[in-house]
């Protein structure tokens, strides 16, 4: 089982990343590498082909979440090793998978030439602050998907979610980790209040892993489901 509170197993058949915005400053995935990948630099990004095949071995229903430890849609992945992990996704349609990048417009030109149906694959964008929301917003309000959604986290400052009515769920949580940046526990509340308004799944995954998740913030929503 994965620690992630929104997901069940992590699969990663690509590792390693890249920064790309004040998010990724205290990357928890590069502080994992740096633990355990020895010589091995978290920049150097690989795909791992024997590791394709995992979702097809395990017969029970699972929710993976896509790439822990890695973004699926950078810029160094070959389209086509993009596409052979789409592939096992369509053919595992007995899982749900979650995938959630920072790189929108990749992420829209490979589904759009992708000529599949994708049914249990949702799709997310990470957005830790104003300046992330607007500049995220058009590629991923086009990008094909059945369920779309937001990681709000780490938040780093409020954001009017204003013309992102269209997604199906919102994770909201802030940065942990001896080196977290303070958040605002209002955020949390507007991004709540506007999700309840626009009838969008809410799951509110943390303060900072030190302060308890105050009870009117405790919800944990999934799309197309009642609260759980």
């Amino acid at each position: 089982m994965s620690k992630i509170e929104w997901t069940e197993q992590t699969w990663n058949p690509i590792t390693g990343c890249t920064k790309v915005s004040a998010g990724c400053k205290n990357c928890y995935a590069e502080v994992i590498a740096n633990r355990f990948w020895k010589d091995r630099k978290f920049t150097d990004i690989q795909f791992h082909e024997d590791r394709l095949s995992e979702p097809l071995r395990r017969k029970k229903p699972t929710m993976y979440f896509v790439n822990s430890m890695s973004d699926l849609f950078h810029e160094s992945i070959h389209g086509q090793n993009i596409i052979n992990v789409l592939d096992v996704m369509k053919e595992a349609k007995h899982h749900t998978f979650q995938v959630l990048t920072k790189r929108p417009e990749r992420m829209r030109a490979i589904l759009d030439s992708y000529c599949e149906d994708l049914k249990n694959v949702w799709f997310g964008i990470s957005i830790e602050n104003q300046a992330m929301a607007s500049e995220r917003l058009e590629a991923f309000k086009n990008t094909k998907a059945k369920i779309k959604f937001i990681s709000y986290e780490p938040a780093l400052t409020g954001v009017d979610w204003t013309g992102y009515e269209f997604i199906g769920w919102i994770i909201a949580g802030g940065e942990s980790g001896a080196k977290k940046r303070p958040n605002d526990l209002q955020w949390f509340r507007n991004t709540r209040d506007w999700a309840k308004k626009n009838n969008i799944a809410f799951f509110m995954k943390q303060i900072d892993k030190v302060q308890e998740i105050p009870e009117d913030l405790m919800i944990r929503e999934y799309p197309l489901q009642n609260s759980l």
